[in-house]
């Protein structure tokens, strides 16, 4: 093994436990290293998901100390290799449990907050929270397939990991798969590059009782994985198996998607969930207030109830900053206090609208608004738009239809340019990424003049 790498290792035995660093450190393999990136084989994709979350700040510095050149570190999941079998002491006493049944139970890592306890429910979620807690209690309840509907921010994830949450309380040894589609296709392609297809196919349709399957809007235009996922469906629906779906559009309305993929998820029950009303939000408010020990007045709450009308992020991110000033201050929660909170918050993103967005995209590649709205899918001014269409969703709170209409386009035009967009940003030469980032400079310099 590469000297560098053990001193690596040495390093972050010093900053972890001895539990952490026997299970997490010492199971790594090093695969070697490639340009400037380490090469480690971690067991499964829960080993990598906690590396990435909880180390990875710390491995990337002592990665950094002792291996010149190397400023990256990636992870692949390592071919399983037979464990020797070990015979056991005649005394008895507990056994020593390896990596892998440790990993099995572990997973899925679900977030601890996300439970039908906390969550919040109003009119605006009613609904899908019903079906939600339907299909977890599997009681009376003839549709074994539910797809979660809304806009980002709004309890999608939360629903979806409470039902696994509840499965796993009632029954510890269901079988619950919680994926993304992205993470879903990931493994497939590894599965393929590998040989091991058949491996993957019976871990979602052979071993899974119930599948947990977020972000469907990211298959568009995948055709092999939709295929792959549609049997696996199928497989799961005619063994009478639980399904749940989460995305932010209907599934015919999302573009490049297969006629098959779009009849197996609209055979299920569609949930929307809505924006959340002022009731809803006083209660969210309440709630997470108290989550951090912090008790907000009833003035304060109505306040904040009243001004922050987007998606719970918005008010979560309010309630940590109320909290955190007045924890510095060593104040208590007051309506002033509140007050300025959400003005220094809000006095940026509500007055970009969509108009102002166009204006300044248009002056950065030198276009007019005319030609940003016209049919021409000339190469500069389909890139100009597209970078709209995404800043248009990341900085308003307008919806995919009255976004389409401001550029003379449809909805699912610009899911299309949006998800397009998003994965040409994660490629390796940054080039999309420059350009999107260089525009949002200049519409949140062009805020403070507003």
């Amino acid at each position: 093994m590469d000297q560098g790498w053990k001193s690596v290792k040495q390093d972050l035995q010093k900053c972890l436990s001895k539990g952490q660093y026997d299970l997490w450190v010492c199971t790594l393999d090093y695969l070697g290293c490639e340009n400037d990136r380490l090469i480690l084989g971690c067991r499964n994709r829960f080993h990598i998901e906690w590396l990435r979350e909880k180390l990875e700040e710390r491995l990337l510095a002592a990665v950094r100390r002792h291996l010149q050149g190397i400023s990256k570190v990636d992870y692949r999941i390592a071919s399983e290799r037979p464990q020797p079998e070990v015979e056991c002491p005649s005394e008895e006493g507990p056994r020593q449990i390896n990596f892998h049944e440790l990993i099995r139970k572990a997973e899925p890592a679900f977030n601890p907050r996300f439970t039908f306890e906390q969550f919040v429910v109003g009119q605006c979620n009613q609904f899908a929270f019903a079906a939600s807690m339907a299909l977890a209690g599997d009681q009376g309840f003839n549709n074994h397939s539910v797809y979660l509907l809304s806009p980002t921010g709004l309890g999608k994830s939360h629903l979806a990991q409470a039902v696994g949450h509840h499965l796993l309380g009632q029954s510890p040894n269901c079988r619950v798969r919680y994926t993304t589609t992205e993470q879903f296709t990931n493994e497939m392609i590894f599965a393929l590059q590998h040989g091991s297809i058949e491996s993957f196919k019976s871990k979602f349709r052979n071993g899974c009782d119930v599948l947990l399957l977020e972000r469907i809007d990211f298959l568009s235009g995948k055709m092999k994985v939709q295929n792959e996922l549609v049997y696996t469906l199928d497989e799961l629906m005619d063994r009478g198996k639980r399904i749940l779906c989460t995305g932010s559009t209907l599934p015919r309305d999302i573009p490049r998607l297969s006629s098959e993929l779009k009849s197996r998820l609209h055979g299920g029950l569609v949930a929307p969930i809505e924006p959340p009303d002022y009731r809803t939000r006083i209660e969210i408010i309440r709630r997470k207030s108290e989550g951090r020990n912090v008790r907000f007045p009833q003035e304060v709450i109505e306040l904040l109830a009243e001004r922050l009308t987007g998606d719970i992020r918005q008010i979560e991110s309010c309630i940590h900053g109320l909290s955190a000033k007045c924890h510095i201050l060593k104040m208590p929660v007051t309506l002033g206090l509140a007050e300025d909170v959400t003005q220094a918050m809000l006095n940026h993103l509500p007055k970009i609208t969509i108009e102002h967005i166009q204006e300044i995209v248009c002056s950065s590649f030198q276009v007019s608004v005319e030609e940003l709205k016209s049919p021409s899918r000339r190469k500069e001014l389909a890139t100009a738009r597209k970078i709209a269409m995404y800043l248009c969703r990341q900085y308003t709170t307008e919806s995919l239809q009255a976004i389409g209409n401001s550029f003379k386009r449809t909805h699912s035009s610009v899911l299309h340019a949006v998800s397009g967009l998003t994965r040409q940003m994660e490629e390796k030469d940054g080039k999309w990424k420059r350009q999107v980032e260089y525009v949002s400079r200049k519409i949140e310099t062009s805020c403070l003049a507003l």
